[in-house]
């Protein structure tokens, strides 16, 4: 029997689940459809509330609306960077950084290069930029091959490089005319370029800009530190420090409080991972003053997503979402995302077997479901990124021209204008994928993404992650390797063991404490996970004061069912 998590209880087939699955998805909830954006108050900002969601993605900024920027590297610890013309010399203030250039033999061989601008943003340390070749504008990749040619290991490497050269970097190729976009877009908001850092806000405070990796600076010989999520999303407030007065145990204290906005959270059974991931959001929206239109958390199903909703009431404008509700908002062009041309109804499970029907002949069999086979393909096709020839090589002769079929079923859902649920997913993977626009709207609305069960995402959930965050973007990623259990569509423990491989500069936070069950519980069962061959080493404890002793109830033989209810509806009672 397989556990289903839609559903809460258990069924035979993968179909079955599947079903449970298609079942929830609805009409998108309130939830997932965001206000829309309030402007930035203009009032003192010791009274200026929260910042409201701006859903809207900063349009690039025109050379008539730049301004000279101050040339100055500023505290060490923003890694900022600058950028000059092959040979010239850098600035005094780089004189001891590091020279990486930037020529046509390091864009076609990026592997080296972009290892040591990804350290150096992550470490920090600024670096000079030497260019000798057009790099000025955004590369805005393309890919056309489809998700499963593609793979859930895909980087747009020269998109990331280009993002990394520019976002942190003080342009001083002319001297006289320093220019950094980040100094622009707060100047748009109403800062000048005056006082002793980078500019001041309306209020006439200095402020220091961070254009690096999402982080929380502490001020800096008392000046304020601005991250460029805040200000690409239309705020100029500032963190309000990083502590928090939640009633959190250590562990999950500081997972919320982690200083940046990339980190793993193992998150072992019972031990509060909904409440770390609900906090963590408040925290970002009351301490660090994100704008809510920046931040959107990923429910794994339908009755995780009500829940997590019901948690964050109090947090108007933050995106709860499942990833297929996200997907099919990219598909449609539901905004925040890009608009589209056209808009794809999604079909259920009947209406697939239907369609599926058009194109594959099938003997009647007693007690046999011979479209089942057909739809567990498709779903390893999208899911698991596994090509069409070896989905029909797994099933071993029950989905025989699953090669031919896939490619017509496809096009024929998109000739009708509709989607699957799975589908929903590998149309959204191929929007992104052949987009830039749409990659950048998509990226603007989930700058920092709050992801669920992370052990449990197939190759296609995950390459829909990466794409979502790209290299300016964030993850906080929550789950437990120990807990994969849907590894017949893909899931692998490996995406939360690797986690530093797929979002580089990860912090690591382990939850530690199960709150759930008794220390004779929690103890054998983690002596029996310990033997995992893949797995992160963790520990695994009850919560303090937890009844440690077993009970064992020996009723008569007729009196075993009423010995359980009682036994329940005392536990009940007790708490």
């Amino acid at each position: 029997m397989i556990s289903c998590v839609y559903c809460g209880g258990a069924h035979e087939r993968p179909a079955d689940v599947r079903r449970c699955w298609s079942d929830q998805q609805q009409a998108p909830s309130p939830a997932d459809v965001p206000p829309d954006p309030a402007p930035v108050p203009d009032a003192p900002a010791a009274l200026r509330p929260r910042p409201r969601p701006s859903s809207r993605p900063v349009r690039p900024v025109d050379d008539a609306d730049r301004v000279v920027a101050r040339l100055r590297r500023g505290p060490l610890e923003l890694g900022r960077n600058v950028v000059v013309d092959l040979g010239d010399e850098a600035p005094a203030e780089w004189a001891d950084a590091r020279r990486v250039i930037i020529d046509a033999a390091a864009l076609d061989d990026l592997t080296e290069t972009l290892r040591v601008v990804r350290d150096a943003a992550h470490t920090p340390s600024g670096l000079v930029f030497e260019l000798a070749a057009s790099f000025d504008d955004p590369p805005d990749s393309t890919e056309t091959r489809l998700p499963y040619e593609v793979g859930a290991t895909h980087e747009f490497v020269l998109d990331e490089l280009h993002h990394l050269v520019w976002s942190n970097s003080i342009d001083a190729r002319d001297p006289d005319q320093p220019r950094w976009q980040l100094v622009d877009r707060a100047v748009a908001l109403g800062a000048r370029i005056d006082g002793p850092a980078d500019v001041v806000d309306p209020d006439g405070r200095p402020l220091w800009l961070d254009g690096g990796p999402t982080r929380l600076h502490a001020p800096i010989g008392g000046v304020e530190v601005l991250p460029e999520v805040t200000i690409t999303h239309r705020s100029l407030t500032t963190p309000a420090g990083n502590g928090s007065d939640a009633d959190l145990a250590p562990d999950q204290l500081a997972a919320v409080t982690h200083p940046a906005g990339t980190a793993r959270i193992i998150a072992p059974a019972g031990s509060g991972k909904t409440r770390v991931l609900t906090e963590r959001a408040r925290h970002l929206v009351e301490r660090w003053n994100v704008p809510s239109s920046a931040i959107c958390l990923v429910a794994f199903n339908k009755r995780a997503q009500t829940e997590m909703l019901e948690r964050t009431a109090d947090l108007p404008g933050i995106q709860v979402r499942t990833l297929n509700s996200i997907a099919l908002a990219i598909v449609n062009g539901t905004p925040p995302f890009a608009a589209t041309a056209r808009r794809f109804g999604t079909i259920d499970e009947p209406e697939v077997r239907r369609v599926l029907q058009r194109f594959v002949s099938t003997p009647r069999k007693r007690n046999v479901d011979p479209i089942a086979p057909w739809i567990e393909a498709l779903t390893l096709i999208r899911l698991g990124l596994v090509s069409p020839a070896d989905a029909e090589a797994r099933y071993g002769g029950d989905v025989d021209g699953l090669t031919d079929v896939y490619p017509r079923y496809r096009a024929e859902l998109q000739r009708v204008g509709s989607v699957d649920f799975d589908g929903q997913i590998d149309q959204a993977i191929a929007v992104l994928l052949a987009d830039p626009a749409a990659r950048r709207a998509a990226r603007h609305a989930c700058r920092l993404l709050l992801v669920d069960e992370f052990q449990d995402l197939t190759p296609a959930h995950l390459l829909l992650v990466r794409l979502l965050a790209g290299a300016g973007g964030s993850v906080f990623g929550v789950g437990d390797d120990d807990q994969t259990i849907y590894g017949y569509n893909g899931a692998d423990p490996g995406w939360l063991i690797d986690f530093e491989r797929w979002f580089p500069g990860a912090g690591d936070h382990p939850l530690e404490v199960n709150y759930r069950c008794p220390p004779g519980v929690v103890d054998i069962a983690d002596r029996l996970l310990r033997h995992n061959r893949r797995r992160v080493a963790k520990t695994i404890r009850p919560r303090d004061g937890a009844i440690g002793e077993w009970r064992v109830a020996e009723p008569d033989d007729d009196g075993s069912v009423g010995a359980t209810v009682a036994a329940v509806r005392s536990a009940l009672d007790d708490g």
